[in-house]
C-alpha cells in the first residue's frame, strides 16, 4: 500500500533577507546567489508533516515496521541549477511558527519563522546553534526518556545539533546522528524530488532516542551553497499553492496477500479487466476496490450460466496505479512494493486509504501486468474513474 499524508505547513527562509517570512506562499524555493566578490546568499526549505496518525497506525500493525518513506516535491520552476547537483534533508531540531508572510510583501512580513528567527522577529528567538559554535552534543538519557547535555551523564546513545550560514547568522538547526542525512542526486534529469527520508521519520515515530518532529530542512549542498555560481533557484510548489502538485510524504510497504482458492490463471493473451469502483467515496473509508479478470473468448461449453460470469485471477507480479483524472498527476504510482494487486477466493483487489487523496476530486485507475521477469508489461486503462469527497 501507498498512503500519503500532506504537510501541515511548509515555507522557504532566505539569507538575503533574514527577518522575511513567506509562510503562506505558493512556491518553496533553494537558491544560491553571490552578490559581489564574496557575500553568499541562500535559501532553505523547512516543512513539517503530522506523523501522528501514522505513528499509531505503525504501532497498531495497520502500518508495517518496514515501510519506507518517501518526501515528493513537484518543480514549479527553474533557473540556471547546475547540470549535477544533491539536496539534502535533515530533521529539525527546534520548534518554529509558520507565519502568514509572501516573499513579494511590501513591506516584508515578519510574523513568523526566517533566516534569523524560528518565531519572529517581533518574539525575537533566534535558531540556537551557529557554524560558529561547532554544534551541541547530546546524549539520551534513558531515566527521563530524552535528550539532555552529553556532560551530564555517560549515555550509550549521541547526537547533535549543528547548523550552517554564509553571511548571515542563522538558517535553522538540524540534528545530525549516524546514518540519518537523507538526500537525493541528480544528473541531467527532472528536478522534482522523491527523497528516501525513512530513518528520519522512523527516529520520530519509533524506538529509543527519538527526536520530537519538527519537520525537515530541506538544502543544497554545502559545495553548491559555498560557490561562486552567481545565481541558482529550483521552486517547488507549496501546500499553499491550491494545485495537486504539493508536496507530499508517502508511506510505501506491502500489504498484499495472494490465495486463489478455486479461480484459474487468465491467459494474457485475451485477458478483459474491469475495476468494481463506487462513484464517490468519503475520506474517511478504507476500500477494498475488486479488480475482476475474464478471458475476452471464453472457451464454449454446455452450462446454464454465462461464459462471462466465471472469473479468473492475474498473476502475481500485477500492479495498480491512481491519476487524478484532471491533470493526470499520477498521485499513487505502478510500485512493486506497494501497489501490488492482492487475490482471495473471489478475485484480485486491491485496499485504497481515502484520505491520501485530496478532496472534491476525481481519480483513474489503471492496471499492470508484468511478465517474463517484467520485460513485458500490459497496461489496462479502461476510464475507471472515482471521486473523494469530505
Amino acid at each position: 500500500m501507498i498512503y500519503t499524508i500532506y504537510p501541515k505547513f511548509d515555507t522557504t527562509i532566505y539569507e538575503k533577507t533574514e527577518s522575511l517570512n513567506a509562510g503562506i506562499d505558493q512556491v518553496l524555493e533553494l537558491s544560491h546567489e553571490l552578490v559581489g566578490s564574496s557575500s553568499k546568499y541562500n535559501s532553505r526549505i523547512l516543512m513539517k508533516f503530522d506523523v501522528s496518525d501514522i505513528e499509531s497506525r505503525v504501532n497498531s500493525g495497520k502500518i508495517s515496521q518496514n515501510a519506507k518513506y518517501y518526501l515528493q516535491l513537484r518543480t514549479a520552476n527553474v533557473r540556471e541549477i547546475p547540470q549535477e547537483y544533491e539536496i539534502y534533508a535533515y530533521p529539525i531540531s527546534s520548534s518554529w511558527v509558520n507565519g502568514t508572510g509572501r516573499y513579494f510583501n511590501t513591506p516584508i512580513t515578519t510574523d513568523g519563522v526566517s533566516w534569523k528567527y524560528r518565531s519572529s522577529k517581533q518574539i525575537g528567538t533566534l535558531w540556537g546553534v551557529t557554524a560558529v559554535t561547532g554544534g551541541i552534543n547530546y546524549e539520551w538519557d534513558e531515566v527521563s526518556d530524552s535528550w539532555v547535555d552529553a556532560n551530564l551523564i555517560f549515555g550509550a546513545l549521541f547526537a547533535s545539533v549543528t547548523g550552517s550560514y554564509f553571511s548571515n547568522v542563522g538558517g535553522g538547526t538540524w540534528w545530525t546522528f549516524p546514518e540519518l542525512e537523507s538526500s537525493q542526486s541528480f544528473s541531467y534529469e527532472s528536478s522534482d524530488i522523491y527523497m528516501d527520508v525513512t530513518k528520519i521519520v522512523k527516529k520520530w515515530i519509533t524506538g529509543s532516542g527519538r527526536f520530537e518532529n519538527d519537520g525537515f530542512l530541506i538544502k543544497f549542498s554545502d559545495e553548491i551553497e559555498s560557490s561562486n555560481q552567481t545565481l541558482t533557484s529550483l521552486q517547488f510548489f507549496s501546500v499553499d499553492s491550491n494545485t495537486i502538485y504539493v508536496p507530499r510524504l508517502q508511506v510505501v510497504w506491502d500489504d498484499s496477500t495472494f490465495s486463489t482458492g478455486s479461480l484459474s490463471s487468465v491467459s494474457l493473451e485475451d485477458v478483459v479487466v474491469g475495476i468494481n469502483l463506487k462513484k464517490s467515496y468519503t475520506e474517511s473509508e478504507k476500500a477494498k476496490i475488486k479488480v475482476d479478470a475474464y478471458t475476452r473468448y471464453p472457451q464454449k461449453t454446455y452450462t446454464t450460466q454465462s461464459y462471462y460470469t466465471k472469473k479468473y485471477y492475474l498473476p502475481t507480479s500485477s500492479y495498480y496505479e491512481i491519476r487524478d483524472a484532471s491533470t493526470d498527476e499520477i498521485i499513487i504510482p505502478f510500485n512493486t512494493t506497494g501497489s501490488k494487486l492482492s487475490c482471495d477466493p473471489s478475485g484480485n483487489y486491491f485496499n485504497l486509504l481515502m484520505d491520501s487523496f485530496q478532496p472534491e476530486r476525481f481519480y483513474r485507475v489503471l492496471i499492470r501486468v508484468d511478465t517474463d521477469g517484467g520485460d513485458i508489461s500490459q497496461i489496462f486503462d479502461n476510464n475507471y474513474y472515482f471521486k473523494v469527497s469530505r
